[in-house]
């Protein structure tokens, strides 16, 4: 059934005005635990992919399981790491101005942008309670047991918004035996992470498990005093008179050959400061059990690391530099601001210019500047936003099972979120203050799941419903002076779902042939009232959607399974959050994907080698491609363009689409960066239909005792016409979609008699050919990178405790997570997220 849905406006002004929003997420720290291995064969694990527990090979779906063990010999501990390990998928975080978010793609299908407004396309759940942010979704792993990465289409069974794929985070639960542990890990840039848990049987039936975490380390990036750095590099020209920056925040009156320190640091972005806590309470009767879980996280770690990488002065910038910046400093927005290093920024979060202050004579007369943003105002300039980003996060959950008979159970799975996230953004990486903006995401939800499971000989099936209710509100100040915008912006979101689903694995011939069957019916609805001020306006979003699987596996062997399948998958329709005025007020369709998967599962040489093997091609009927603009003021009265100047001018309505320079005469003659025109952003949504085939593969061999090999690799190739021939598009390349990825591990397990123990050594490979992140730009873009890790582990059978020294980034290889091109929006400058380098740790754990 095709996806249905409707947007409605209700227009209260005639001019609409929103502000881009930058939000800082989550982060909510763990540690690994141990995972027994059989020395004689390759594990069997057991996953919940398909809402009830099935073993990974007998299971015909393209999943990834990894568990705790795993993540620690491999000195992982968050989810952008499990993204590393799976096939055509990339887990990455999040450009700069949508925060610690993570963009996850699987597929060449993910969501890279935070807002409310939009829908992820690879949906997150953690013990099986639904998390529907972008927004904090930088999870570390935090006593888990394992993670499930689902690849393709989940819509019956996940069902909300995993038209790409669905991730499912599975935490240890409470058990009979007791245990302890704690884990210290020391490393570069003063990291300090201390990790401990305990798990107590209080009685004979009722169970408790705890566990915490405190993370610390200074960050990566250094911010350097731009007066001190100028001085330092034998450049105090380039300096004029620009003031330095005081550790505290403030600009200080310049002096001849001021500095800030022998290396003119005043801060690092890139650290961290966490603490988590999670707690579980499990009670086990006869024929049921009752879990109850709660969590919370305090995050006040510093901005994530972002530097200006190009700076291409447009006309705007350029009329503030003969206007302001020259007159006042004696400098220019240039390359100036460029640090040579992709772990230094002079990006300040401040505004230089004081409250109070009037620009220099003569900006009056220039119409590409306002010159009413300062006037004297106490209230405007001076400003220097707090270079942390505060994140809250806390949940609770409630699970319950019921055996109703041999072979029918039930399960109620409950839960509720609250998620508090601030962040700041300096888009133009200086200390001059163009634009900064600051932003807070309060995000309140509830979910229901109650589910049916009944198992025979014949059949299993699946069989429930969801109910999904959230309230949230966006909040974010933007101030750019040269245009006199200092914007509060308020959204304020209602969103609410609801389904229905069953699927069932039919053998009617034998237990070796299985025939799944699953359908999910979806009701989605989006609430959401716009506050700017004198702005108010609501807008409703509204899809239905009817989603399905069909597929087949034959077991050739008890070791070997081969399957078919085709499923579809949808995410709800969505709209532009940032509405800088009334034409940018768009709707986003809903997306609809089919797609058809062959795979093999095998376990070969009596249990020693592992090897799953997928084949995909996805139909990608309906998919949304942003691309980055600017158009001219609208005068809100007849949707005509207003060219501000010595005299207004007035571009009739159909030329708003573009910002163009107008003459005295009304004639169209110039591009965006003309003098004589004020531009804003426009994001403008371009659907671009496609297929998308690929092939993956996963391999893990023990191929002697003590030696350990793991692999995989995917390719993905996507074909979307409209991106080849729509002359806005330059990158044709899907975004955020590598065409390889590939990972490799060895470990080799030395008995270590002498020692009362064993020492491994591992090296760890992880492969990501070329990403594009923007349509529009071909800047926007990074290339193929290798990146390396290494660790050595002693472990101490007798006295149950572990050493391991270790460095990530082995060769301290420099490269981007991302690259955000401004320029595509009338903004000066492109942004990019360094990784961080090398880096040495040395971790010490002890159990009890």
């Amino acid at each position: 059934m095709k996806a249905k849905s409707h947007i409605t406006v209700s227009r209260r002004t005639s001019v609409l005005l929103s502000a881009s929003v930058g939000a800082l997420a989550l982060t909510a720290p763990a540690f690994a635990q141990d995972d027994e291995e059989d020395r004689g064969g390759l594990d069997q694990i057991t996953v919940t992919a398909t809402r009830s527990e099935t073993n990974l090979q007998d299971t015909p779906l393209a999943i990834t399981a990894v568990t705790a063990g795993e993540f620690e010999a491999r000195a992982m501990d968050s989810i952008e790491d499990v993204g590393r390990l799976v096939p055509n998928a990339s887990f990455e975080q999040a450009q700069v101005a949508f925060g610690r978010a993570v963009t996850a793609y699987i597929r060449g299908i993910g969501q890279n942008d935070f807002n409310l407004a939009f829908e992820p396309g690879v949906a997150f759940y953690v013990d099986d309670q639904y998390y529907a942010l972008l927004a904090g979704s930088v999870f570390d792993l935090l006593d888990i047991e394992r993670v499930e990465v689902l690849r393709g289409p989940q819509g019956t069974t996940f069902g909300r918004n995993a038209i790409g794929g669905a991730v499912n985070i599975i935490a240890k639960e409470p058990g009979p035996e007791p245990e302890a542990y704690i884990d210290a890990t020391y490393g570069a840039f003063n990291r300090t992470d201390i990790r401990a848990g305990f798990n107590y049987p209080l009685a004979d039936n009722l169970y408790f498990r705890m566990s915490g975490v405190s993370k610390s380390r200074k960050g990566y990036q250094d911010l350097l005093d731009f007066r001190c750095a100028m001085f330092q590099n034998g450049t105090p020209e380039l300096a004029g008179t620009f003031p330095s920056l005081d550790p505290s925040g403030g600009f200080a009156n310049p002096t001849a050959g001021a500095t800030s320190g022998d290396d003119c640091v005043l801060d690092t972005y890139g650290g961290q400061d966490v603490q988590a806590l999670r707690g579980s309470l499990k009670y086990e009767g006869a024929n049921w059990d009752v879990t109850f879980t709660t969590d919370y996280t305090n995050d006040q770690s510093s901005p994530v690391a972002d530097k200006q990488v190009q700076i291409n002065p447009i006309a705007s910038t350029e009329t503030l530099s003969d206007l302001i910046y020259e007159p006042l400093w004696g400098i220019r927005y240039d390359e100036r601001f460029l640090t040579d290093s992709l772990y230094t920024t002079y990006a300040t979060y401040a505004d230089p210019i004081p409250a109070g202050s009037e620009y220099p004579a003569g900006c009056a007369t220039d119409p590409m500047v306002d010159c009413t943003y300062y006037n004297g105002s106490g209230d405007r300039g001076g400003a220097q936003l707090p270079r942390k980003a505060v994140i809250e996060n806390y949940g609770f959950a409630l699970k319950t099972n019921i055996e109703l008979s041999d072979n029918l159970s039930f399960t109620m799975n409950a839960g509720f979120r609250d998620v508090y996230t601030t962040g700041i953004n300096d888009t133009d990486g200086s200390p001059l203050g163009i634009q900064t903006v600051k932003s807070q995401i309060d995000h309140q939800q509830w979910t229901v799941e109650p589910r049916f499971n009944y198992n025979s000989e014949f059949m299993d099936l699946t069989f429930g419903g969801f109910f999904y209710s959230s309230d949230g509100q966006t909040t974010s100040n933007v101030s750019i002076p040269f245009i006199n915008l200092q914007q509060n912006a308020v959204i304020v979101f209602d969103s609410s779902a609801k389904a229905a689903f069953a699927q069932g694995v039919f053998r009617p011939f034998g237990p070796r042939l299985g025939i799944t069957l699953g359908g999910r019916y979806s009701d989605d609805e989006k609430i959401v009232d716009f506050n700017n001020g004198p702005i108010d306006t609501q807008v409703v979003v509204a899809s239905d959607n009817f989603d399905w699987r069909a597929g087949l596996d034959y077991q050739l062997t008890d070791m070997v399974t081969v399957y078919g399948s085709a499923a579809s998958g949808y995410r709800p329709g969505a709209f532009n959050p940032r509405p800088f005025q009334a034409s940018q007020l768009v709707a986003v369709d809903p997306e609809e994907a089919i797609a058809y998967e062959l795979g093999f599962k095998g376990d070969l040489f009596d249990n020693t080698m592992r090897v799953n093997i997928a084949g995909f091609y996805t139909d990608y009927k309906q998919r949304i491609t942003p691309a980055g603009g600017a158009e001219c003021i609208d005068s809100g009265t007849t949707g005509d363009c207003v060219v501000p100047g010595p005299q207004s001018y007035i571009i009739t309505g159909e030329n708003t689409s573009t910002c163009v320079d107008v003459g005295n005469e009304g004639t169209v003659s110039g591009t965006v960066a003309a003098v004589g025109v004020t531009c804003i952003p426009k994001t403008n949504y371009i659907n671009t239909p496609g297929k998308v085939k690929g092939i993956e593969a996963e391999i893990d061999w023990r191929p002697v005792e003590g030696l350990m090999i793991n692999a995989s690799g995917g390719w993905t190739q996507f074909k979307a016409p409209e991106l080849q021939n729509n002359p806005a598009i330059v990158n044709t390349d899907p975004v955020y979609v590598p065409e390889w990825t590939g990972s490799a591990g060895v470990a080799y397990e030395i008995p270590a008699a002498g020692l009362g123990g064993s020492i491994t050594p591992r090296i760890d490979w992880f492969y990501q050919s070329s990403i594009a992140f923007n349509a529009t730009t071909a800047i926007a873009s990074i290339p193929s990178q290798s990146v390396f890790n290494g660790r050595v582990t002693y472990v101490n059978d007798d006295g149950d405790f572990q050493v391991a020294v270790g460095a990530t980034n082995l060769f301290d290889k420099e490269y981007f997570h991302n690259i955000f091109d401004l320029t595509a929006f009338g903004q000066p400058g492109t942004e990019g997220q360094p990784a961080a380098p090398r880096e040495w740790y040395i971790q010490v754990k002890k159990s009890f």
